[in-house]
Parts: structure tokens; sequence; C-alpha cells
């Protein structure tokens, strides 16, 4: 809950047909909201977001993503998803640009298309070095990761070093120094 990243979700619209899609964080929140969660995105009992996070990682069938590709041409939605420096929104972080969502391709598929998600441990790897250094700060003084560069390579280690853990090698942990 409260990361930056895209959630899977289940939108059902008023005549009854629904869609398994991604909702992207700057959506999901003001979705939630309008709907009567008045925070928005937060942790369950569980401690994560009832919402799973999308890490960006298709596994299409080849009959459908040919029936799509014929369809839409290949040609998604584009939008401007400007980043601002502040909450008064009127200056830009960084220059904006037009965009288009690998993560559509699930809309743009046929109507009798299966669409489903699998998900994973954390440790396992989404692990985005996307934020500067006092972006990061930021991020970690509010209690959500700071997928920084830094972060990201320290991840890496740590997935190499579990997996060689779970099939029976001895790994010393990282000291602190």
């Amino acid at each position: 809950a409260k990361q930056e990243v895209g959630a899977i979700t289940k939108l059902v619209y008023k005549d009854g047909h629904s869609v398994t899609a991604n909702t992207e964080y700057n959506q999901l929140g003001p979705l939630l909201k309008a709907l009567g969660e008045s925070e928005g995105d937060v942790a369950d009992e569980t401690g994560f977001s009832p919402y799973p996070g999308n890490t960006n990682q298709l596994v299409a069938g080849l009959e459908c993503y040919v029936r799509t590709l014929r369809a839409t041409g290949g040609v998604m939605d584009e939008f401007v998803n400007p980043k601002y420096k502040d909450e008064k929104r009127v200056a830009f972080k960084k220059p904006t640009r037009l965009e288009c969502m690998m993560q559509d391709y699930a809309k743009a598929m046929p109507s009798d298309s299966v669409v489903g998600f699998t998900t994973a441990a954390p440790w396992i790897g989404y692990s985005p070095a996307k934020n500067s250094i006092e972006e990061a700060i930021k991020k970690v003084k509010a209690g959500v990761s700071a997928m920084c560069p830094a972060t990201a390579e320290a991840d890496m280690y740590n997935v190499t070093s579990e997996i060689f853990r779970r099939h029976g090698c001895h790994m010393g942990m990282a000291q602190a120094y």
C-alpha cells in the first residue's frame, strides 16, 4: 500500500461486465476514495495492500496476442502523466512526455480472453531503480521502499543469496560497517 506501483484490480461496470486490469497508483487512490474508502489504498490485516502490485511482467498466449495485434494494429491508447515538484502542481519535477502503458494490453484483448495474475513474495525481485537519492530519502521517511539504485542493487544481491540458501548453500549475511 502507498507505493508508486500499479495494482491488479477487477473493475466491474454498471452493466455488469468486468475486466481484470492494471490500475495505476495515481488512479487507484482517487478511485478508492470515490468509492468510499476515505484513505485510499491502505494495508489490510496481512500488512499488504489488498490490491496486488503490478510489476509489468506479462505472459500472453500467442493466438490471443495475434488477435489483439490484428484488432489494434499494435496501437495503444496514449496519455500524459505529469510529475509535479509538489502538491501545488504548478511546476514539473521532470519533463512530461506522452506515454502508453503496456498494462493496458489486457483492456485491448478480445472480450472472450482470459486474464489473471500470479503473486510472488516481495523478496523475489520487484526493486526498480527509479528514484533519486533525495526522493529515496523521502520514501523511506514515509515508510515505503526507496526504489533507488542502491536498494535495487542490494535487493538483487539478497534475492541471489536467498535462492542459494534455499538450495542448501550456507551464505554469510552482509555486515554493516
